[in-house]
């Protein structure tokens, strides 16, 4: 039986994070939603995305992955001779073969030398947007059994990118995470209970050659609701059984999370993965019988001779459901803070998970004792449902002024932005300073990175 991670026991878990995104955004509604013919209503509330991160033209995975690394180790004053690994989840690393940190690790040398990173090893997890999630998971046990006092760093970082005017061009984003992974940390120590689920699914998918991936876009979104019940069912029995979560009769597992975290392809998408989840777990609770008396009992398959009836009835008794004002209140009070640097940025594949415990930071809404609870989505597919408890010092971690930060960045056209998505634009819209950048890529492929002050 694993040893749970509570306050006052040697734990593992988040200690800090750093958050780089591009200093460029497009807005969805205006010239974009005029072009594509959309209306910027269905944009904006519907999908839950004001603004799109863009990366420059000297941008890529690997140049933000290493300046979030910076920024973190700037922020907690950290050496390279503390960093025993660094693990990266991806799925736009720049090369086929070659581990993108190896790249981060050049570039860092850039800074504290030579060499100075030599015994840090470093490897990168793909599994869609759920790679980065493996990596903590995988990196979380890696540090709990380290004896030299070494803190591990796990890293997300990707460019989302979909052909230009493709039904899913508008959740496009691009952004870096880089999280500081050690014993007794100040934010988050991880309960080290993972619940699974995996499948082979044609949901998304990028083929070897593809710049942009090929998504089933109704059919991603339904995998992923099965995925994360599936997973959140079997971390309900793992937590059961081994007595961390105790609910008593009429009370369910989720009465026992305070904050509820989910992939973020887009920010609407959490209210449907945390619809489907409570509805789930309400099923068995006292909110069950309250739930019926608003909306009337659940359409039952057996009940229905047609197939397409009953899952109309479905679709119907679901949207009706997340009107309800017992999901509603439990959506704003688990839920909802946890997309405001999301509606910002857009999908930043690997990382948007992360972007939600950065949100919930900057809003300051994680309080000492708190389980926060982690519903990761990895299309193929896979889900991992976690929890983490919120540490003492949780609230005395300095805030990292992302809020102020997003309002600093600078507009683009939408020419540019189609320019730059093409990779026809040679010149940076900005020009780097005080930032890693994409030099060039010589006659082999090798892509070549300077840190230009």
């Amino acid at each position: 039986m694993p040893k749970m991670n509570v306050p006052g026991d040697e734990s593992v878990g988040i200690d800090d994070l750093s958050v780089y995104v591009p200093g460029l955004f497009l807005p969805l509604a205006g010239e974009f939603s005029t072009n594509r013919g959309i209306d910027p209503g269905k944009l904006v509330k519907g999908i839950g995305i004001e603004r799109m991160a863009v990366p420059d033209a000297h941008e890529d995975a690997a140049s933000m992955a290493a300046m979030s690394l910076l920024d973190l180790m700037r922020r907690t004053n950290l050496h390279p001779q503390d960093i025993g690994k660094i693990y990266v989840g991806t799925e736009s690393a720049p090369d086929e073969a070659k581990a993108l940190g190896t790249y981060v690790i050049g570039m860092l040398e850039q800074i504290y030398g030579k060499g100075s990173f030599q015994e840090c090893s470093t490897v990168e997890f793909k599994a869609a947007c759920i790679g980065t999630t493996f990596a903590l998971e995988s990196l979380s046990y890696w540090v709990a059994a380290e004896e030299e006092g070494k803190v591990g760093i796990v890293i997300a970082s990707d460019v989302a990118k979909y052909p230009l005017a493709s039904a899913g061009e508008y959740t496009q984003g691009a952004g870096s995470i880089a999280l500081l992974v050690k014993k007794n940390p100040r934010l988050l120590a991880l309960e080290q209970i993972y619940g699974s689920f995996t499948r082979d699914e044609n949901d998304f998918f990028r083929p070897m050659g593809c710049t942009t991936a090929i998504v089933n876009g109704k059919h991603s979104n339904q995998c992923y609701l099965d995925a994360m019940r599936g997973a959140f069912d079997s971390y309900a029995a793992k937590s059961r059984r081994l007595e961390v979560i105790t609910p008593e009769k009429g009370e369910c597992v989720t009465d026992f999370v305070d904050h509820l975290l989910f992939h973020i392809p887009y920010p609407r998408m959490v209210e449907y993965a945390s619809a489907a989840i409570l509805r789930h777990d309400w099923k068995e609770s006292r909110r069950s019988g309250e739930i019926e008396r608003e909306l009337g009992r659940e359409p039952a398959a057996q009940d229905y001779d047609d197939i397409e009836k009953y899952r109309a009835a479905e679709a119907d008794y679901a949207r009706r459901f997340a009107k309800s004002e017992q999901f509603l209140q439990a959506y704003r009070a688990k839920v909802k803070d946890t997309a405001t640097l999301s509606r910002q940025i857009g999908n930043i594949y690997t990382g948007s998970i992360y972007l939600g415990l950065a949100s919930l930071l900057e809003l300051q809404k994680i309080h000492a004792k708190e389980r926060v609870c982690f519903g990761a989505y990895g299309s193929g597919c896979s889900a991992l449902f976690f929890s983490a408890i919120a540490q003492p010092q949780a609230e005395s971690v300095p805030l990292r002024g992302l809020l102020q930060r997003l309002e600093e960045r600078k507009q683009i056209s939408l020419q540019d932005y189609e320019l730059l998505h093409e990779g026809k634009k040679k010149e940076s819209v900005l020009p780097p300073k005080g930032e890693f950048a994409l030099m060039g890529i010589d006659h082999q492929g090798y892509r070549h990175y300077e840190y230009v002050e």
